[in-house]
């Protein structure tokens, strides 16, 4: 099959991080070409318009932004907005008899807490338990667009002992149990380490740590916001920046085999009209670990253990 066109790099599919890197390297001075399967680019993080009717433009999968660092933002001079949430969340329960709950939404979360345990205690051990995780979320959100820290370099850069201890070394069901006495308090906490793994509490894994991580540290703040518009406006902006680069983005046309020498490599792309082969100097693959196996034709990977169910 003919080399049709060859590259400095091919990135194939067209969510959110692939989008990233094709204006990142467009901006180089490098020539790049984003394959996306589908006949839209975004991946999980798009919009719809699910009411007939209503002009209201909504995410569909993926609906907070948290992980997406500033900088990038104005690298990339992305033009979206996003609106903080005026509720977190809300735990229903019944206590002695009376339906109550904790409700997790800024000034009414104090008298929230009072109504559910009968006392501030347990909403002044909130408070510093997330000061603490805010603290820490100050100094290492900044490291995600920076060259990866070693342990020691981390652990001086968070200069906290005990919050690397809670967060780094111990399950992070320890700290929780010994910070919270009321069970379902203990249970909003743990949502942001637990959701999406087969992990528990107490896991010597770790893994639970890693997701509860990833929950608080967003933005250096944890705050996750809501995108004007869904994802999708996100997503488009990143198209649009990747596009201004000089990136060519093709929807509608599917990678469906890598072959390389380790210098060199031709990707055998699918589309209505037939197949045909592009080269590059570089590929990088925005899919999963299975998705990449199959395209190299090597055996799959044992399957990440994880789920979740979420109805909105």
């Amino acid at each position: 099959m003919p080399v049709r066109d060859s590259y400095d790099a091919v990135i194939v599919g067209g969510g959110h991080n692939g989008l990233v890197a094709a204006a990142y390297l467009a901006r180089a001075g490098q020539s790049v070409l984003v394959l996306e399967r589908l006949g839209t680019t975004g991946g999980a993080a798009v919009s719809t318009r699910p009411f007939d009717g209503v002009d209201a433009r909504l995410s569909r999968y993926s609906y907070l932004v948290s992980l997406l660092p500033s900088k990038i933002v104005r690298d990339l001079g992305l033009d979206f907005a996003v609106r903080k949430r005026t509720v977190s969340s809300y735990t229903p329960a019944v206590r002695d008899g009376r339906p109550t709950g904790l409700l997790v939404a800024g000034d009414r979360t104090r008298d929230s807490f009072a109504a559910l345990t009968g006392s501030d205690r347990e909403y002044e051990a909130w408070q510093r338990f997330y000061g603490r995780t805010g603290q820490v979320a100050e100094r290492v959100f900044p490291t995600l667009t920076e060259p990866l820290p070693t342990r020691d370099a981390l652990r001086e850069r968070i200069g906290d002992a005990d919050a690397w201890r809670t967060l780094f070394e111990e399950p992070i069901g320890v700290s929780v149990e010994n910070t919270f006495d009321d069970d379902l308090v203990r249970g909003v906490v743990l949502t942001d380490a637990l959701i999406g793994t087969f992990a528990d509490a107490h896991d010597a894994s770790l893994l639970q740590n890693r997701c509860f991580l990833y929950h608080v540290i967003g933005g250096g703040t944890g705050d996750w916001d809501v995108p004007v518009g869904g994802m999708g406006a996100l997503t488009d902006a990143l198209a649009g920046a990747a596009r201004a680069a000089g990136a060519q983005i093709r929807t509608g046309h599917e990678a469906v085999r890598i072959d390389t020498d380790g210098t060199h490599a031709e990707v055998t792309v699918r589309t209505d009209s037939g197949e045909s082969t592009v080269g590059a100097r570089r590929v990088l693959v925005n899919a999963s670990p299975e998705a990449l196996a199959a395209l190299l034709g090597d055996a799959p990977p044992a399957p990440a253990e994880g789920a979740q169910l979420k109805v909105n």
